[in-house]
């Protein structure tokens, strides 16, 4: 999709939704916190079903890991092997998963209008819009910060020379988070957030 009918899609959506039982969504956010979003889906396209959400606040200082939200969904119908080889989630660790409406009714409760940050955000927010704007009748309205951006600008004051790896695991390994609870979206949510996290602290830092 492109940017400018991206833009006017948000326009329309903030002029349709923003006195309803969302508005707040649509409201100008003027706080100090990100949250850090995840996807576990059952492919790499945006095609792809939703098989778990994980989301997790990131204030200046900490990453509020403790209080993650992450739900599984009902098993979807193309959940294959190929990708429970990924995120370990077969149909039977599925069973209480809860439905789609409600996961995204506590997503949407649980981000508010704070600006979201992932790697490959745009994968993840694109796969969870897919569903919103049929359910919901928008898009998710937040800003999106692209971790492997932010990491790749920090990459060319340190080496300005070298090519950065901005696979997941070089990143981390990169800004010293330790990986934890892989390919869960728990687990990808707070690696993430702690990623920005140290980003921010680095940018912050006396040069």
């Amino acid at each position: 999709m492109s940017g400018m009918w991206q833009q006017l899609r948000r326009r329309m959506d903030r002029y349709l939704h923003g006195h309803g039982p969302y508005q707040h969504l649509f409201a100008p956010y003027d706080g100090n916190e990100v949250v850090a979003i995840d996807c576990e889906t059952t492919g790499l396209d945006r095609q792809a079903e939703l098989v778990s959400l994980g989301a997790v606040v990131v204030c200046p200082q900490r990453v509020c890991s403790g209080s993650a939200l992450e739900l599984h969904l009902q098993p979807p119908q193309s959940l294959a092997a190929d990708s429970i080889r990924i995120h370990r989630l077969r149909p039977m660790d599925l069973d209480q998963g809860v439905a789609l409406e409600e996961a995204l009714t506590r997503l949407l409760d649980f981000i508010g209008n704070r600006p979201l940050v992932g790697w490959c955000v745009a994968f993840d927010v694109a796969v969870i819009n897919r569903y919103l704007r049929p359910l919901m009748g928008f898009d998710l309205p937040n800003r999106v910060i692209e971790l492997a951006g932010l990491y790749q600008r920090k990459w060319r004051y340190w080496q300005p020379d070298m090519q950065p790896d901005l696979r997941f695991e070089a990143m981390a390994k990169a800004l010293d988070v330790p990986i934890m609870e892989r390919h869960t979206a728990r687990g990808d949510a707070i690696m993430a957030g702690l990623m920005y996290l140290r980003l921010q602290q680095l940018e912050s830092a006396p040069h």
